[in-house]
């Protein structure tokens, strides 16, 4: 194609010089190039091979219009039929771009199907004129005048493996319509016939003109989700093409692709660069237990700016193959105020990583907290080693926020050492919902007592669940119980308020009188609930508030659900007298 213009260009030039106008044009080897560019033969006639420019200029229009109409089914001019502009500029300008268009209807796209498909569908909501090779010789031309979702499916006539190209060029996408349901710009989520990818699919749904404006933005939103049979590799110049960002543009894009193998590219968002969106790189490769190999530090390296909600919520969650530390300077661009949801359950699940964690993760991150901001974000990565570093949320600072820290830890049980004293030193405020919510749970490997001043600096009424099973199964950690641990708790009882906070401490070996000794009011359901459950190092008295035990306070606890409070504990002191509903 590239002879073909710069054929043209000259012809152009021929023809902006009266003085050449009888210079001579091979149409022979148009038609050949035609040919072997597209596999098609267009049928011509020897005998103009060596007449005027201008009678070759016209006979070349018509070649590119009937070339055109082979691929696209209707032609782009209507030189074909005589009515060609008289002006050689004007011809010349015309059958550029009409080249120009078939170009663009090259495939740049290919899916592999199974081996027993027997029918093929997708959706696309982009405008724009594109063709589909469905692998079996046939074709279908879409044009396309708006972005509305459409479905095309194709049946084949036996049962086999197919490659489907895609190819053409995007005119326009629909506009982001938040929180309206999103419009992928293309899918096959859900289809089980996928078995390969490969091309670049950013070449057919690039990012066009100067960015920025939803309506030049593709998303690939849940594009490949649930393709549980597409294997192999993800292309490293899959989305070559897209640049910037924009809402949703990754998310769940590959999400439960469990058949996915290798290493995520490292340049696979290379074009992606500017300000964090909402939900950008939310789920991308959620799921995808087949990746392998670790991941790179440069894969988000464009990304820079204030944190947006959502952006890395469930990236890599349940990638167990992933390998390798957890790169220091994977989110080094973000900086700013916490979002809500911004590392909930990035790297849940990920068992396979290992190391530790790096003290700089979340450098750039300062403000106050935000919803759900750390929820999960370590979740069962039992490969994960070492200390939790004292200053990871160092620049995490003010009231505390619903789930801000649940489960952040949860099921790492490769994690050892103390828990340092001001890993949450910044936190200062009333309590929230489930703020401290089984962060450490199942973190067997710390060891050491709890830090007195770990919770310092939360004042205030009890919130709901907000020490839900906190140490659950840490059975690593020693000594008593801090005194003061919950000192600016006061106020009436909050539902689940400590339910199964120390649940399975089995090395803790004494409750201080006091440590709930400003909290007095109604019982609430599960306040109590499986709290020092399993705590079998456990000696001296049970809880108490100012020399009364807590069954006294609150005797009637069957119906409210602190059942399993002392369950196992029978080294206390008063272990027989405490109530049935209370063990």
């Amino acid at each position: 194609m590239r002879k073909l213009l710069i054929l043209l260009g000259f012809v152009g030039c021929f023809l902006c010089n009266s003085a050449r106008a009888a210079e001579m044009v091979n149409v022979e080897y148009i038609h050949l190039l035609i040919e072997q560019k597209w596999g098609i033969t267009v049928p011509y006639n020897p005998v103009l091979q060596n007449v005027k420019v201008a009678a070759n200029m016209k006979y070349l229009l018509t070649a590119v219009d009937r070339a055109n109409k082979i691929l696209n089914g209707t032609s782009t001019t209507d030189y074909g039929n005589g009515a060609f502009a008289t002006q050689y500029a004007a011809d010349t300008v015309a059958a550029i771009d009409a080249a120009d268009r078939l170009v663009k209807i090259e495939p740049k796209f290919f899916v592999t199907t199974t081996a027993d498909t027997t029918e093929f569908e997708f959706t696309m909501s982009a405008s724009g004129v594109f063709q589909i090779y469905w692998g079996d010789g046939t074709y279908d031309v879409i044009k396309r005048e708006d972005t509305t979702a459409s479905t095309y499916v194709h049946t084949y006539t036996a049962p086999g493996e197919y490659m489907i190209g895609i190819g053409g060029y995007v005119k326009g996408y629909s506009p982001d319509n938040y929180p309206n349901p999103i419009v992928p710009v293309i899918s096959f989520a859900g289809n089980q016939n996928i078995m390969g990818i490969s091309g670049r699919l950013g070449a057919v749904f690039p990012t066009i003109g100067k960015g920025g404006s939803s309506s030049n933005q593709p998303r690939f939103y849940h594009t490949f989700m649930g393709c549980t049979n597409l294997g192999g590799t993800i292309p490293e110049d899959l989305f070559v093409g897209v640049s910037g960002s924009a809402m949703n543009m990754f998310e769940g894009t590959f999400q439960d692709c469990v058949n996915l193998s290798g290493h995520i590219p490292e340049k696979l968002f290379v074009g992606i660069s500017g300000a964090p969106a909402r939900s950008m790189f939310s789920s991308t490769f959620s799921g995808c237990s087949g990746l392998s190999g670790s991941i790179s530090e440069k894969l988000f390296a464009g990304v820079s700016g204030a944190p947006a909600t959502y952006m890395f919520s469930s990236t890599f969650s349940g990638c167990s193959n992933l390998s390798g530390s957890i790169p220091e300077n994977l989110f080094a661009g973000i900086s700013g105020t916490p979002a809500w949801y911004m590392f909930s359950g990035t790297f849940s699940g990920c068992s396979g990583l290992s190391g530790s964690i790096p003290e700089n993760l979340f450098a750039g991150i300062s403000g106050a907290p935000a919803l759900f901001m750390f929820n999960n974000t370590f979740r069962n990565c039992s490969g994960l080693t070492g200390s939790i570093p004292e200053k990871l949320f160092a620049g995490i600072s003010g009231a505390p926020s619903v789930y801000m820290f649940h489960a952040t830890f949860y099921g790492c049980s490769g994690l050892s050492g103390p828990i340092p004293e001001n890993l949450f030193a910044g936190i200062s405020g009333a309590p929230a919902g489930d703020m401290f919510g089984e962060t450490f749970a199942g973190c067997s490997g710390l060891s050491g007592s709890i830090p007195e001043n770990l919770f310092a600096g939360i004042s205030g009424a009890p919130a709901r669940a907000m020490f839900y099973y906190t140490f659950n199964g840490c059975s690593g950690l020693s000594g008593a119980i801090p005194e003061n641990l919950f000192a600016g708790i006061f106020g009436t009882p909050a539902e689940s308020m400590f339910n199964g906070i120390f649940y399975g401490c089995s090395g803790l070996t004494s409750i201080p009188e006091n440590l709930f000794g400003d909290i007095s009011g109604t019982t609430q359901p599960g306040m109590f609930t499986r709290m020092f459950c399993g705590c079998a190092s456990l000696t001296g008295p049970s809880a108490k508030i100012n020399g009364k035990y807590l069954y006294e306070i609150w005797p009637n606890a069957t119906t409210d659900r602190v059942d399993s409070c002392y369950d196992g504990d029978t080294g206390l002191d008063d272990y027989a007298d405490i109530p049935a509903n209370w063990k």
